[in-house]
């Protein structure tokens, strides 16, 4: 997320909503800090976008989602991972996603 201060310059404004995450990880790379399960917290950069998506791991939709988890492409690991979304403590949309 970008935010302009008063003075016009650019600032970062960390934003620790759910829905706007998913909204934000389908235009592209998002960095995220969230806490595992086991209590440790897990800095990731992440994707729902197709297209960034290699073409033999993009999501087929043969799964229905848990409610509980959000599912995103690991574009640091080159993997699908799950985040618990009560587990969230905040995101920033990487610039260059416009």
């Amino acid at each position: 997320m970008k935010k302009i201060d008063n003075a016009g310059a650019e600032s970062t404004t960390i934003c620790h909503d759910i829905v706007a995450l998913e909204e934000a990880l389908k235009k592209g790379v998002v960095h995220m800090v969230y806490l595992k399960k086991n209590g440790a917290m897990r800095d990731a950069h992440g994707t729902r976008a197709t297209a960034l998506i290699p073409e033999g791991y993009r999501a087929q939709g043969r799964r229905k989602p848990s409610p509980l988890t959000l599912a995103y492409w690991d574009t640091d690991r080159g993997g699908w991972r799950c985040l618990l979304r009560d587990r969230l403590m905040g995101f920033l949309e990487k610039i260059g996603n416009e």
